[in-house]
């Protein structure tokens, strides 16, 4: 046998080290390519919801409204998500409407009970309320000696319902379509600006403008 021949079943072992490395650099090339796929796709602009935002009425038959500015904390939090705080008054009952669109920002929008709890406020109660395209959810709050309702809602200007789950698979589907999937959802808070129990199927008739965001 030849002093350089291999016998048969024994690999060369400088022939496994540059096929080991040659795949290493495939791994990494395969890594890089997709790292940049991502990048270029999260900085692909999506349309967001602004044109409905802007629609949104600030006085009409009923009602009227003033803008409300943002709490430092919530400038913040929300960043350049873009924000509609507002305090209506309709049939002589005052009421602060917050709209946010996360397109720009999506950690800006998640479940708002978290931040409920987070701000010390404890649920003592959750349930579904029906809405015009579907429904939201109706809470009632405690802290301390104070206690407040809240209706909550995502809408994608179709649909109304109150999952956070929800809404988080429509941005991301959204995202891998780049918005092909379907308009961009929005949260809707409603809360009394005094603190109360509220006819709020008599308010969400009264309002219905309120709905078609």
């Amino acid at each position: 046998m030849s002093p350089n021949s291999i016998p048969s079943g024994i690999e060369n072992p400088e022939s496994a080290g540059t096929r080991q490395a040659r795949s290493n650099r495939r791994l990494w090339a395969a890594l890089l390519a997709a790292s940049a796929l991502a990048l270029l796709w999260e900085l692909i602009p999506l349309k967001d919801a602004a044109d409905r935002m802007a629609a949104f009425p600030e006085s009409g038959s009923g009602y009227t409204s003033e803008t409300l500015p943002l709490t430092p904390s919530e400038a913040a939090t929300l960043g350049k998500a873009t924000v509609l705080k507002r305090l209506y008054r309709v049939g002589g009952q005052e009421f602060v409407v917050a709209v946010i669109d996360g397109t720009r920002n999506r950690h800006a929008v998640h479940d708002p009970f978290y931040c409920i709890r987070g701000s010390g406020w404890n649920i003592a109660s959750d349930a579904p309320f029906p809405l015009e395209r579907g429904s939201g959810r109706l809470a009632r709050i405690v802290r301390d000696r104070e206690e407040t309702e809240m209706l909550i809602w995502f809408s994608d200007g179709r649909t109304h319902h109150g999952s956070a789950v929800r809404y988080w698979w429509q941005t991301t589907l959204r995202r891998l379509s780049l918005g092909f999937s379907g308009p961009e959802p929005v949260l809707v808070i409603v809360q009394p600006a005094v603190a109360g129990n509220w006819n709020w199927r008599q308010f969400t008739e009264t309002f219905p403008v309120l709905l078609r965001l």
